[in-house]
């Protein structure tokens, strides 16, 4: 997965429609990185550092995820973490981010794994807009896919506003995942993302 903007500006049409999709960005999407897309880049990292100075940092590999995603869900995202941390320290415990933006080709490489760990195909995921993120708990160094912490935690979404907790999905219930709600749908967020 992107971990790291520099692997999302490989595909140089993809980082230009994050980066309108952020509001950042007003020029056609043609894949050149020029000084409309410098610019946007520049507004981009900006705000990044603006919400870090102001909610703060956390560990190198979630800061590195939280770099992908659109400025306003690094606001979400940081916001959940300050709730977050101390819940999982006082278990034990710590949380991190550890997939935030996906392109549409790691979107469709992931959809083919197996055993499955998403039904979204390319396009169909938060994760393609820079909307969604996915945590993991760890302890010391070991990762614990499973946990009694995906649930504690993930009640702790309704205490940051416009945020979702793939958790309290039915249809695919998905603990470690979370989202704002920017878009109704994925397909409102393709639609606004591929113009």
């Amino acid at each position: 997965m992107a971990d790291s903007i520099d692997e999302l500006k490989r595909d140089r049409r993809y980082w230009q429609r994050l980066l309108r999709l952020a509001g950042f960005y007003h020029g056609k999407t043609d894949g050149i990185l020029g000084k409309q897309s410098r610019a946007a880049e520049a507004e981009w990292l900006a705000a990044a550092e603006a919400i870090k100075a102001e909610l703060g940092t956390f560990d190198p590999r979630t800061e590195q995820n939280l770099a992908t995603l659109l400025p306003e869900t690094q606001r979400a995202a940081r916001l959940w973490l300050k709730l977050a941390k101390p819940v999982a320290e006082a278990a034990g415990c710590d949380v991190r981010i550890i997939c935030g933006t996906r392109t549409y080709a790691e979107q469709s490489a992931l959809f083919k794994k197996r055993p499955r760990v998403t039904k979204a195909k390319a396009g169909q995921s938060m994760h393609n807009f820079g909307l969604a993120w996915d945590i993991g708990i760890f302890e010391g160094k070991a990762y614990h896919g499973e946990h009694d912490l995906y649930v504690t935690l993930g009640r702790l979404y309704k205490q940051v506003p416009g945020m979702e907790w793939g958790g309290a999905w039915t249809l695919f219930i998905d603990q470690p995942h979370y989202q704002v709600t920017r878009f109704a749908s994925s397909s409102a967020a393709r639609a606004a993302f591929e113009v």
